[in-house]
């Protein structure tokens, strides 16, 4: 289900690598850390936050990162 998701919003070639990784990355915290599997603790990864929520300044940086000039609408300075 995970690759059939992936795969309409990447591609098959990329969701077959994210899910590679995905199965490595368990694999290798099986054994290194000598533990049970449990597809209980990599479902619940899966899902993102339920609410998601920025603080101003957050929002600002996020969107400057993404190369947006932030104006205030007032004063109109470049925040």
């Amino acid at each position: 289900n995970k690759y059939l998701e992936l795969k309409k919003r990447r591609g098959g070639k990329k969701a077959v690598i994210a899910i590679a990784r995905k199965l490595l990355t368990a694999i290798w915290h099986i054994l290194s850390k000598n533990e049970v599997y449990s597809a209980k603790l990599y479902r619940k990864a899966d899902k993102p936050p339920a609410a998601r929520e920025l603080t101003m300044t957050q929002a600002i940086t996020f969107l400057r990162s993404k190369g947006f000039l932030i104006l205030d609408e007032e004063s109109g300075e470049v925040l």
